[in-house]
């Protein structure tokens, strides 16, 4: 028994070596094949694509112990291959300590599988070429985007005429109006964060009352009752407050709990086939009563939108969408309510998980480089004076504080990669040609790590790089993207940072806890977007 058990082994062991080899010869053809087309450009024959749009090898455990080509985009950022991997078990590369990821002139290269052949671009010039002046050539795979596709299409999973449908209404939306609106709801539940700290915080010996703050948690939270309050208007009560919320009629579970389901659990959602929900397990059935329950509450509410969409001044963002497409002549040219519901969805996961993302690193950079932290809170004395409370009008004035927020997202951009294709057509690029269905990568960390951009101190925290008039004109910078399809809620999301970093350092000074080491809470991961691999502990004190 033991011996046939042994000879199974072998046999499928000696298999999964036949296939590996064969597959990786195959992708050793198609990076000979473009390389005879592009001699400058330097190709890797690998058999897994260390990146994708989800980064699937990110859901395996931390406890894990294996190098798995997990978060490649950013691990790699612009060092050298060797450096980064070496030798894995899902990459066969050089060992050629003279092949770099990218050469230090271009800041191209490509990897070949045995099915697909990808395109890393992290040459500024190259990329704003992509991105702005060829966007309708180098085409978003919207195939790739299938996966958010959960209540209805939206802005950022159609492409071509459909989506400059889906733009033209969505993007007025993001208006002052609304603006000024999340700078209102971002000070209210400031506030109601503030006051959970402080039913938390230890006096010391010196008077000063110290606060022990999961940064992870309350950004999240955060930027989550935001978008909830200014996108939906539902004010989601802070979790040390009781939910008094009742359930609307015919639901079996609130919109906060519905909602929280559907954040905490979106990945697993994405790549589990759907019949599996439908198994007696209660977590999954817990999941799909999560996703059904939010997607009835997106209907009343897109519902009472519509009805509400005739008054002068709509009340939130969504409202401002109805009636936005309302007010499209043609009913060809307007959303659906399944394109309404899928816009919908999109603007609370982009407008919470990516600013959460970018406010937990801030305040991280912040603790660690005291005298940053110093300036900022200079700053906002000079421009504010003795307010304890910025109004809208002041965040224009407030250089330092946006210098921190491009900084911040300059070194963790909440997304690392900006997936582009070739399509059916044959495309160039600066010196290269790119043959039909070649994925082409806006690479974001490479591009933020350049040091022909950025200079040798590349790895700095210096916000003082963005005080410059011209800082924002550079064009190794997209954290955004750029053009067209730049980010609609890019306004947003700098009015919501703004508001809360703001306040808080009205109210606080932060440092990281003792014996706690700053490169471990910057490890940073990307699942969908750049978060802190372990929740982030911080101590904040009252001014």
């Amino acid at each position: 028994m033991l011996y046939a058990s042994l000879k199974a082994i072998a046999a499928l062991s000696g298999l999964a070596v036949a296939v590996s080899l064969g597959m990786y010869l195959i992708a050793r053809q198609r990076a000979n094949a473009l390389k005879r087309t592009n001699p400058r450009l330097t190709v890797y024959p690998v058999l897994i694509a260390p990146f994708s749009l989800l980064n699937l090898l990110d859901l395996i455990p931390s406890w894990i112990k294996i190098k798995f080509p997990k978060n490649w985009s950013f691990e790699g950022k612009y060092d050298s291959f060797k450096d980064t991997y070496g030798f894995t078990a899902f990459l066969i590369l050089s060992t050629d300590s003279r092949c770099h990821q990218y050469d230090r002139n271009d800041g191209v290269f490509a990897i070949c599988t045995v099915n697909q052949t990808i395109v890393q671009v992290a040459n500024p010039e190259m990329a704003r070429e992509m991105m702005v002046n060829r966007y309708k050539e180098f085409l978003k795979p919207i195939h790739m985007y299938a996966l958010i596709d959960i209540y209805g299409k939206n802005i950022v999973s159609t492409e071509a005429d459909e989506w400059r449908r889906h733009r033209k209404i969505a993007a007025p939306t993001f208006s002052e109006q609304n603006n000024a609106l999340v700078h209102e709801s971002s000070i209210q539940i400031a506030n109601q964060m503030f006051s959970a700290w402080e039913n938390n915080c230890i006096t010391s010996k010196d008077g000063s009352k110290n606060c022990s703050v999961n940064v992870t948690e309350d950004m999240m939270e955060f930027a989550l009752s935001v978008i909830s309050s200014a996108a939906f208007g539902i004010d989601i009560p802070w979790h040390t407050q009781p939910d008094h919320s009742e359930f609307r009629q015919g639901h079996q579970l609130s919109f906060k709990q519905a909602l929280e389901i559907v954040v905490n659990r979106l990945q697993y959602w994405m790549i589990t086939p759907k019949f599996m929900f439908l198994l007696p397990i209660k977590y999954l059935r817990d999941t799909k009563l999560g996703f059904d329950e939010f997607g009835k509450y997106l209907d009343h509410i897109i519902d009472d939108a519509e009805d509400s969409a005739s008054a002068d001044k709509p009340k939130n963002l969504l409202h401002m969408l109805a009636k936005a497409t309302l007010a499209e002549q043609s009913p060809e040219s307007r959303l659906s309510k399944s394109e309404l519901k899928g816009n919908s969805f999109i603007f609370l996961f982009a407008g919470h998980e990516t600013t959460a993302g970018v406010l937990q690193f801030a305040l991280t950079l912040l603790a660690i480089n005291q005298e940053k932290q110093k300036k900022l809170h200079n700053e906002i004395q000079e421009v504010l004076g003795d307010s304890s409370t910025p109004e809208y009008k002041d965040l224009a004035k407030l250089k330092y504080v946006m210098s921190i927020m491009n900084e911040t997202m300059r070194l963790f951009p909440p997304v690392t990669g900006i997936p582009k294709f070739t399509a059916t057509e044959t495309l160039t690029l600066g010196p290269y040609v790119f043959p039909p269905n070649t994925y082409v990568d806006v690479n974001t960390a490479g591009l933020h790590y350049n040091p022909a951009t950025w200079g040798e101190d590349v790895r700095e925290f210096k916000p003082e790089r963005f005080m410059a008039s011209d800082a924002l004109s550079r064009l190794g910078f997209a954290p955004f993207s750029e053009g067209p399809r730049g980010c609609v809620g890019k306004k947003f999301a700098q009015v919501e940072f703004m508001t809360l970093l703001t306040l808080i350092s009205i109210n606080y000074t932060w440092k990281l806890p003792d014996n706690v080491d700053a490169a471990h809470v910057l490890d940073a991961a990307e699942v969908v977007t750049l978060k802190p691999i372990t929740p982030v502990q911080l101590i904040f004190t009252r001014r």
